[in-house]
């Protein structure tokens, strides 16, 4: 939770967004001082953060693929590390990771 000062009495607490009260940007709320009693209000202002890392496969360069496991095991893919995308495992894969197609599976809960 965002920690504030009330502009009354200057003691630092914390915005209350219990059920999710108060975070529409461009609206005004109001929220009592657990010190002074008095009431105060904001707005509430959201803030991104980005993080950038050289992705290479997205120039000219090879997706660094890994197998995400999943349950049941038919259902996992590969993703690049790098970007995120993401396909279907190949025959060749599906035998080196020792997982059966989904067709197998849902045969086998009959």
């Amino acid at each position: 939770m965002e920690e504030v000062k009330c502009p009354y009495c200057g003691f630092e607490q914390e915005i209350d967004h219990q059920d999710g009260y108060g975070f529409e940007e461009d609206e005004t709320y109001s929220q009592e001082c657990c010190y002074c009693g008095m009431t105060f209000a904001y707005k509430t202002i959201i803030n991104f953060d980005y993080e950038v890392k050289k992705c290479d496969c997205l120039n000219r360069g090879e997706h660094k693929w890994v197998l995400q496991t999943t349950y049941p095991k038919c259902f996992s893919k590969m993703q690049c590390s790098e970007c995120g995308e993401e396909r279907n495992l190949t025959d060749e894969e599906l035998k080196k990771y020792d997982i059966g197609t989904r067709k197998e599976y849902f045969n086998n809960l009959i």
